[in-house]
């Protein structure tokens, strides 16, 4: 009786690793980013990467084309939001993003956990040989599109998007400026969320202070450059 009970275990034990490791993903897309939005066009190519397990995820971002050694356009990226780092917690009802400050570094952000409201509608199309569903929603200021998998009941997506019947497989908002397009998706090892954990548990500044901040930048900025000549390369 006692062996019988020692081999249920085990085998509950491995029943539950193996459910772990299914439950751990790895989503990639590409991902076309134009860091002037609507200042200009300076379309950037990203490989982007959505690590998925159990309740938490993340999405990141990396440059993939060649770095030029002089842009067209002298700029600084004070974009109204951030598109690289993305933690979610669902268990939590968490999420936090980054930005980068020039004296600070990193610095994350909390904000709503998928607080879109989608429009569900009956236009379909394949992405990577996948079928897929068409929503549309309008989200911190632009209109979106995404195309999400019903066959792949995570309600996850790129970026912040998410709250879909469906991995969200492609997403672009209606301007062109983002565009992020479904490559693959394979299993993967355990992945270390403890960082974020921490932050989450620790508490964040919220969006709300992350757009003071913004400000506060572009005031300084605004300042500190008011009295440079037009022939500055800053100003």
């Amino acid at each position: 009786m006692k062996i019988c009970t020692v081999f249920l275990i085990v085998c509950w034990g491995l029943n539950l690793s193996a459910q772990d490791h299914i439950e751990q993903q790895l989503v990639r897309y590409q991902v076309r980013y134009n860091h002037l939005f609507d200042r200009g066009t300076d379309i950037k190519q990203y490989d982007a990467s959505l690590f998925l397990q159990g309740e938490k995820s993340l999405f990141t971002m990396k440059r993939n084309d060649k770095i030029q050694a002089a842009y067209q356009f002298n700029y600084f990226d004070a974009s109204p939001d951030s598109l690289f780092t993305v933690y979610k917690d669902f268990e939590s009802n968490s999420l936090l993003f980054d930005f980068f400050h020039m004296h600070q570094g990193n610095t994350f952000y909390a904000d709503t956990l998928h607080p879109m409201e989608w429009k569900l509608e009956s236009e379909e199309k394949t992405v990577g040989g996948i079928p897929c569903k068409r929503a549309t929603v309008r989200f911190k200021g632009r209109d979106y599109v995404a195309w999400y998998a019903p066959s792949i009941p995570i309600s996850n997506g790129p970026w912040k998007l998410g709250g879909l019947p469906g991995l969200i497989l492609e997403a672009s908002d209606v301007q062109g400026e983002w565009h992020a397009v479904y490559t693959q998706m394979r299993g993967l090892g355990f992945m270390d969320f403890g960082y974020f954990e921490k932050l989450v548990n620790k508490g964040v500044a919220s969006f709300a202070m992350f757009v003071s901040d913004l400000k506060d930048v572009l005031k300084r900025m605004t300042g500190s450059l008011s009295g440079q000549g037009d022939a500055d390369c800053f100003t």
